[in-house]
């Protein structure tokens, strides 16, 4: 499938108020056109081939896909009849093209030519560097071209209009020649030195500066609409989050169900793939997948059956929209940058004229930082809103740290860990090795204020820690009360 079907297939998956603001595709590959023809007239007339060896050679044998001309198959078709073209005493010695960007931040594309002057036997007049134009209607309105001599000469550089005719006067030191057709509307006359050994002509295509003045006025467009976006979306997600914390208090009866949905979020790793990581890496298209495959979790173990309060259901479908925003702007983001990657490529492919590596510096589309951020905004103000018990777990033995005692490097452990620990003589903290930190470790170690935390949050989980507590404590004493060794003779007998 053509990229420009692509685009319209995925834009109906899109809201319908969110389709302006994706890059028109098919609009600016049909200004490619308008560039192709307007340089080919343009070097046609300066009697020099269009910068054909500025793209890849691969590129350049191969046909157009709409069944169009490019500037390669232009350039060796003949002249129109009746125009004849403009004939330097030289040949071409660079071609560069170059995208500028000034103060106010507009690009500007810019192709420079550099003409070598001929021996003087094989110029067409003796000491004169001719520039002849017998016709100039062949060059497009507006088109811009500046000669400029790169020698000994400290004339300023010489502007040729199409727009409107120009007279020079001659100095002593030059020779002008000036040219006009009386079947056309323009005249140039063009002032060149003697003296000159090479000759620079400057090229302005209106067709190729309108093609990025549109293409960069859609990415600010999507820019602003990104930071609309954003602020309605904290907007939302501030209301939600209060929503939130008065359906998962503690005290209320949906607590448990709203801990294991977030639970299965947290694990379903909708847009990041490993725990606890926010850093986007997954596509639009995947992050729909998995979250789909959440949704259908949640609905197959009829968790949003289980809600006592019916404000729960009502926050949960609002979780789901923000959810499903954030896979809209996700694709929204990563069809504009491959639009803008894929026209600046055509672009390049039918003008030959390079660009690909140039206008990525000047103007870029960021599709990370953004959805990163709203991301990271669901994470801390709605899913961590409720505590998981995965954060709470004693780091040697793997379960709820009940009564956790802080050693003096910070760390964590239940109190059952650090008497073992201590019996078996590990003085040392299990984590970061501080030394004697579990010997120095007492009941005046105990954090008060985390174990009211968790006797609050986890009320079950305590429950059962305590019993595998004491039927450890029973096994250990147990053990001790069993004689070990019976096989030796009786010390009475």
């Amino acid at each position: 499938m053509k990229f420009g079907k692509t685009i319209e297939t995925n834009a109906k998956e899109l809201p319908e108020e969110w389709q302006p603001y994706l890059i028109q595709y098919k609009l600016l590959k049909k200004n490619i056109k308008n560039i192709v023809q307007e340089l080919d007239n343009t070097f046609k007339n300066l009697n020099i081939a269009p910068p054909t060896f500025l793209g890849d050679s691969d590129d350049a044998s191969e046909s157009t896909p709409d069944g169009g001309t490019d500037a390669h198959s232009i350039a060796e078709s003949s002249s129109t009849a009746g125009q004849a073209p403009m004939e330097f005493a030289g040949v071409p010695e660079e071609i560069a093209y170059n995208i500028e960007k000034d103060s106010d931040g507009l690009v500007h594309p810019v192709i420079t030519v550099k003409i070598r002057r001929l021996p003087a036997h094989q110029q067409q007049q003796q000491h004169t560097q001719v520039v002849e134009l017998l016709t100039v209607a062949g060059l497009p309105e507006n088109t811009s071209v500046i000669l400029q001599s790169d020698g000994s000469s400290d004339t300023a550089p010489i502007t040729i209009s199409t727009t409107e005719p120009a007279a020079t006067e001659l100095g002593d030191k030059s020779n002008t020649i000036a040219c006009a057709d009386d079947s056309a509307s323009n005249s140039l006359t063009v002032e060149t030195q003697s003296d000159a050994e090479e000759t620079q002509v400057t090229v302005r295509l209106k067709a190729d500066q309108q093609f990025f003045d549109q293409l960069i006025e859609y990415i600010e467009r999507m820019r602003q609409f990104e930071q609309r976006y954003t602020k309605a979306y904290n907007t939302n997600v501030d209301h939600l989050s209060t929503e939130l914390a008065t359906v998962t208090s503690p005290y209320k009866q949906d607590y448990q169900v709203w801990r294991e949905i977030f639970r299965l979020y947290t694990d379903a790793q909708v847009w990041n793939r490993a725990h606890g990581d926010t850093r986007l890496s997954s596509t639009a298209r995947e992050g729909q997948e998995r979250f789909n495959k959440f949704a259908r979790h949640i609905e197959s173990l009829g968790l949003a059956q289980r809600f006592q309060n019916p404000m729960s259901a009502r926050v949960l479908m609002s979780f789901y929209k923000l959810n499903l925003e954030l896979t809209h702007m996700k694709l929204l983001q990563e069809m504009n940058e491959e639009a803008t990657r894929k026209i600046i490529k055509k672009h390049d492919k039918r003008t030959h004229l390079v660009a690909k590596t140039q206008f990525p510096r000047l103007i870029t589309i960021d599709t990370t930082s953004l959805t990163r951020a709203l991301l990271f905004t669901i994470y801390t103000d709605l899913v961590g809103i409720v505590p998981q018990i995965d954060d709470y777990l004693c780091p040697m033995c793997l379960n709820i740290a009940w009564r956790p005692l802080r050693l003096e490097c910070s760390h964590v452990f239940c109190s059952r860990c650090v008497v073992k620990a201590s019996k078996r003589r590990m003085f040392n903290c299990p984590v970061c090795r501080s030394k004697n930190a579990v010997y120095r470790a007492s009941i005046s170690n105990i954090d008060q204020s985390l174990l009211n935390f968790l006797r609050l949050y986890f009320p079950k989980e305590i429950k059962e820690r305590q019993r595998d507590i004491q039927r450890d404590i029973s096994e250990e004493e147990a053990q001790m009360m069993v004689v070990h060794d019976r096989s030796g003779p009786c010390i009475i007998m």
